[in-house]
């Protein structure tokens, strides 16, 4: 039986579809280049504009050449402090630094914190955080991804007379905010993914899984 041609609404919605699965990702990718670049534009381009000549900053008011050269100063710094931290005086002095932090009463709130969630996403295996687990989350009935973010406080298995973990649950699409539960160990359930899949699956709402990316990027023998 011959296959009848699409009709022209057919193939409306095929194009239109088509065209949302492109642009939807790229758009979205430079939505939210543009907004960090934004940010870089307002904390940093404004005040390196005002220490450059007048004939380097756009007449319109925009010092994007502010912001480029914001950028530049900006990862020079970090590559700078990266190498210095890097030597042996240099964890000393890192290691120095962030003992007299931690003894702030106010400082160190915000510094501990701070500390172990950019280790978490620069460097993964610095903290006790990765274990993908699945939790009982919001009610009993359903099931919420969550890394195991620490265990073995001896204040709570002693509080509850069982072994409890943190569990950091990342909300979509923003994984860096999200809830911490303090679970019993036996209750969290250990799910074979690595973060990065864990996260690609947060970040997506579900749509990007392991199955669909494995599929998409290796194609059946």
């Amino acid at each position: 039986m011959q296959k009848k041609p699409p009709t022209r609404l057919q193939l409306f919605r095929r194009y239109f579809l088509t065209g949302v699965a492109f642009i939807a990702p790229l758009a979205l990718t430079i939505f939210i280049f543009a907004y960090l670049f934004q940010l870089l534009h307002n904390w940093i381009g404004r005040p390196v504009s005002k220490l450059l000549p007048e004939n380097l900053v756009a007449p319109d008011g925009s010092a994007w050449i502010a912001s480029l050269v914001g950028l530049l100063l900006l990862l020079g710094c970090i590559l700078v402090v990266g190498a210095i931290v890097s030597t042996v005086l240099g964890r000393r002095l890192a290691a120095f630094s962030e003992r007299l932090l931690l003894q702030l009463p106010l400082i160190r709130t915000v510094y501990a914190p701070a500390k172990q969630i950019v280790e978490f996403f620069v460097n993964p295996t610095a903290v006790q955080f990765g274990a993908v687990v699945l939790v009982r989350y919001p009610h009993p009935n359903s099931y919420a991804i969550g890394f195991i973010t620490g265990k073995d406080v001896e204040q709570l298995n002693s509080a509850t007379g069982r072994k409890m973990v943190n569990v950091f649950v990342p909300f979509t699409p923003t994984p860096v905010t999200g809830i911490m539960l303090v679970l019993p160990e036996d209750e969290v359930i250990p799910v074979d993914l690595t973060v990065e899949e864990a996260l690609k699956m947060v970040v997506s709402g579900g749509v990007a899984t392991p199955t669909r990316v494995l599929t998409e990027t290796e194609p059946p023998k």
